[in-house]
């Protein structure tokens, strides 16, 4: 219990210099800010940069012509898989599912856990709310009209969607499935998509196969068609394993017997190494600067608390104890430092103006945050004990002969 009251006392003490104390704590958060940006970078590997580093997609040459559309059944044929499995080397195949409801809309499949993978929803396109994550959320196009029937006239007043609302599909009312829009996108532009002038909207795969497969639409398989398979690799990226299958994946899709697909797109992996490896090297860079501050301060802690140490030295404290409560001095610096980092970047990218669409990446609850945490805050651990074994390790007769 004295060690905690001693604990306490340290962290509040490490403001009694105030000067110095906010002089570290702006670099701290400096250098906080600067690591989660790098580290972010990684993690867009995994969300809106998927496709340019782990992704092979394969379109349909024409998906709406009435004579070139691909059903499921025929894709599945064309690559010897079915919807759901994996290929050698590849981490998930997608299918990007669609059919047509009526003579004005479309109702496409997308897979919560690669949302990124379809191409035509990236994050740039989000206008409004957010991307559909159950069974009960439905993404819209802008163009989409609802329909606010008057029962007692018998008329149908139609109204742009908006975030919230609840839209209902099915055959009859008897037989109505209610999705509640999540969130609202720009369809493709007109010259990339042809032959298309219906409205969008976009289900998760429960979903889909809940609306097609009940008796809410009845649709067949050969009915559903394909618009585009993305197949997602597996391995690593920091060895360039990912980029070994990416390559390979596409090199196997571009041998598909067919005309009714066009070249698969991709990132070559020469074309990704250098801007992985720059990052890397910035990331490294950042992570050595942060180690070498935080072994800085802590050397000055250790120098302005000698007196202080061999107090506490004579009075029993052991070498580990002392350590302990410089650095709970020296944690306390660095995590109000990496606190403030942290905020400021959340706060820069919740901002509207300083992004394109309604997409929001809540940084603070990612991975980036947690190995921006271990890069920055724990860092001064080692560098603590490298700069102190020395000057703890001195007797306290000797500090104060030396007053």
């Amino acid at each position: 219990m004295g060690l905690y009251k001693l604990i306490v006392k340290s962290m509040v003490f490490s403001t009694r210099s105030r000067r110095r104390f906010f002089t570290f704590v702006l670099v701290f958060s400096i250098l906080s800010g600067a690591t989660i940006v790098m580290l972010s970078f990684f993690d867009s590997f995994s969300r809106e940069g998927m496709l340019d580093h782990r992704g092979v997609v394969v379109k349909v040459r024409d998906p709406f012509s009435l004579t070139d559309r691909v059903s499921l059944e025929d894709a599945q044929t064309d690559l010897d898989i079915t919807d759901g499995e994996r290929l050698p080397g590849s981490e998930a195949v997608i299918f990007y599912k669609y059919v047509n409801f009526g003579p004005d809309l479309r109702i496409f499949s997308v897979n919560p856990q690669y949302q990124w993978g379809f191409s035509e929803i990236k994050p740039d396109n989000l206008i409004a709310g957010h991307y559909p994550s159950s069974d009960r959320e439905v993404l819209v196009s802008e163009e989409v009209l609802l329909a606010l029937s008057d029962t007692q006239d018998g008329l149908s007043i139609y109204t742009k969607p908006v975030v919230g609302t609840t839209l209902k599909l099915g055959v009859s009312e008897d037989a109505t499935f209610d999705l509640r829009i999540s969130g609202i996108f720009r369809k493709p532009d007109p010259s990339t998509v042809k032959s298309d002038d219906l409205e969008w909207i976009i289900l998760t795969e429960d979903a889909f196969s809940i609306v097609v497969d009940g008796d809410h639409l009845d649709y067949r398989t050969f009915e559903i068609y394909i618009y585009s398979i993305s197949v997602i690799a597996s391995g690593d990226i920091f060895s360039g394993a990912a980029y070994d299958n990416v390559d390979a994946l596409a090199s196997q899709l571009n041998s598909l017997d067919s005309t009714d697909y066009n070249e698969p797109i991709y990132t070559r992996k020469e074309n990704k190494d250098d801007s992985r490896n720059m990052t890397f090297l910035s990331l490294l860079f950042g992570i050595f600067g942060t180690f070498m501050v935080s072994t800085l301060y802590s050397y000055l802690i250790t120098r302005f608390r000698r007196r202080e140490v061999a107090v506490l030295k004579a009075m029993g404290y052991g070498k580990w104890d002392v350590r302990i409560v410089v650095l709970a001095e020296i944690l306390v610096v660095s995590i109000s430092g990496f606190l403030i980092g942290l905020l400021a970047i959340q706060l820069y990218v919740w901002n509207p103006a300083s992004r394109d669409s309604a997409y929001f990446y809540l940084i603070a609850f990612s991975p980036t945050a947690f190995w921006s945490f271990i890069a920055v805050v724990l860092s001064c651990v080692p560098g603590f004990f490298i700069i102190t074994f020395r000057t703890l390790s001195v007797r306290p007769i000797e500090i104060f002969k030396d007053r």
